[in-house]
């Protein structure tokens, strides 16, 4: 007894002829996802090389990853919270379209500031932080989540960049140091 043989799966663009393939309805985004991160060859541009964080004073006595400050003064960040509540494509994908990000900043005062970014206006705050900032501060500056043009316009993909950037605007915005910045507020209100 013989069984036919079974043919393994192409690759879903396997026999396009054009850039662009209407998919009817009914796409299984989990696996578009899955097949997005298989195949995504985006080359990752590296950092300059970054000094690691040094915490200011002595280790403490308790352990060595609490270290002892002054303690004099306050943070100079002025946000409270961040959290990026959503995107929205701007345009037609044919024509230019972009993808914009809703930042909610809170203040310290209660006060929600709501700023559109692009993923280009991260980019370019990053540079600036990376710019102005003293030395000693820069190692505070994450990493920005790389570009992905193949998935730039895929739910699943701009889901998992808006938790990224949403950790990463945290990350700078919440900083004692970075957070209270000219470039941070320039950014915010700009």
């Amino acid at each position: 007894m013989s069984f036919p043989a079974v043919p393994r799966p192409l690759h879903p663009f396997a026999h396009t002829t054009s850039r662009i393939e209407v998919i009817s309805a009914g796409i299984d985004v989990e696996e578009e996802a899955r097949l997005y991160d298989d195949i995504d060859e985006t080359p990752t541009t590296p950092h300059p090389p970054r000094r690691p964080y040094s915490p200011p004073g002595p280790p403490s006595v308790f352990s060595n990853d609490i270290w002892l400050g002054d303690n004099v003064g306050e943070s100079s960040t002025f946000a409270r919270g961040v959290q990026i509540s959503g995107w929205t494509s701007v345009g037609d994908i044919r024509g230019g379209a972009y993808v914009v990000y809703d930042c909610v900043v809170k203040t310290k005062e209660g006060t929600q500031i709501h700023a559109h970014k692009r993923y280009s206006d991260f980019a370019a705050f990053e540079g600036e932080l990376l710019r102005t900032l003293p030395p000693s501060f820069r190692a505070s500056v994450p990493p920005l989540p790389p570009k992905a043009p193949l998935a730039r316009y895929r739910a699943a993909f701009l889901a998992r960049r808006r938790r990224a950037l949403e950790h990463w605007l945290s990350s700078v915005l919440l900083h004692p140091d970075v957070g209270g910045c000219v470039a941070a507020r320039r950014w915010i209100v700009a």
